[in-house]
């Protein structure tokens, strides 16, 4: 009895060691969805009105960010030319120092607060007025960085290859978002239905 008690725990033990699979599924998508939010800090605080993001926007990404414009140079091969990214790691800073200096100056004056960590709304919906601002960010945003990626790729080819890979990231981190939106509205809306139809019930209940 003891013996096969001692094999049943060891099982158990065995069982509880072993890694889930799940999880690792998880940290990987988890990875991934940080690698293209990275991608996307990195060029929108270009293409978005620098007053108009939240107040916790530049997070972990944006140091990321500048650690991966920095390096990018080294995974290209053959080796080419640094400046050009070392130009744009310059003009990544300055944009950045000038969306800390916008938003510190609004939340001072006052000014409509957004979601904390508001992506900011685009430059390009003053041409693209009848266009909603989430289809801006999600469709056009990644083309227009695209084209330019594909267009300064003859002139430098690892900040053209940067801009084409950023656009992915940034395509797949606004759509993210959009569907966690989505998500959350239809909860919201299901909570709402619910919530209502509990207190018709008890309406009815105490008034009969």
């Amino acid at each position: 009895m003891r013996g096969k008690a001692s094999k049943a725990e060891f099982a158990m033990q065995h069982e509880q060691r072993r890694p889930d699979p799940r999880i690792g599924f998880r940290n990987f998508v988890s990875i991934l969805v940080f690698l293209a939010r990275t991608l996307a800090v990195s060029v929108e605080v270009f293409l978005h009105r620098s007053e108009t993001f939240g107040e916790r926007y530049l997070d972990l990404q944006a140091a990321a960010a500048l650690l991966l414009i920095f390096f990018w140079p080294a995974f290209c091969e053959p080796v080419h030319d640094p400046l050009p990214m070392l130009v744009f790691l310059g003009l990544y800073l300055l944009a950045c120092l000038t969306v800390r200096i916008a938003v510190h100056r609004r939340i001072r004056r006052g000014g409509p607060q957004q979601h904390s960590r508001y992506t900011g709304t685009p430059a390009l919906m003053k041409r693209f007025r009848r266009t909603p601002e989430i289809k801006v960010k999600c469709v056009v945003e990644p083309i227009v960085v695209f084209l330019v990626g594909s267009v300064l790729l003859g002139f430098s080819p690892p900040l053209g290859g940067y801009l084409m890979v950023a656009s992915a990231g940034l395509f797949v981190s606004t759509s993210l978002a959009e569907n966690c939106d989505r998500k959350r509205n239809r909860d919201l809306n299901d909570a709402y239905i619910e919530q209502t139809r509990i207190a018709e019930r008890f309406r009815d209940e105490h008034c009969e």
